[in-house]
């Protein structure tokens, strides 16, 4: 199935990351399994806040970091499970109040870290 592009950038994602059920929308819009054994979003060319989004299934990517595909660089940020956790433990991000730039910021800022 052919996906909608939404030309969503991470700070875009953000409110889905905190819904499970605009989450699943997502999934539903975009034609991605998830059935999957995991999804991954990755940044179109580099990580920033403003690179478009894209999630791809692992079985796709193979767990690539960089991703090439129809000409386009991809940089995995993290699987969507593991963002969603750090959102809600790790970094300790949910029912703070953040905006969701800020929450984009400090996924960056960990994912620049971790790498």
């Amino acid at each position: 199935m052919d996906r909608i592009i939404y030309n969503m950038n991470l700070v875009g994602l953000i409110k889905y990351l905190f819904d499970p059920k605009l989450l699943q929308t997502l999934y539903q819009e975009q034609g991605i399994n998830q059935d999957s054994e995991a999804l991954l979003i990755y940044l179109k060319e580099k990580l920033s806040l403003n690179s478009e989004v894209e999630i791809f299934e692992i079985e796709e990517t193979e767990d690539d970091l960089i991703l090439e595909k129809e000409g386009v660089r991809y940089i995995q940020l993290f699987p969507v499970d593991y963002a969603v956790d750090l959102i809600n433990s790790d970094l300790e991000l949910r029912g703070k109040g953040y905006p969701d730039i800020e929450i984009a910021k400090r996924l960056l800022k960990y994912r620049e870290k971790d790498a």
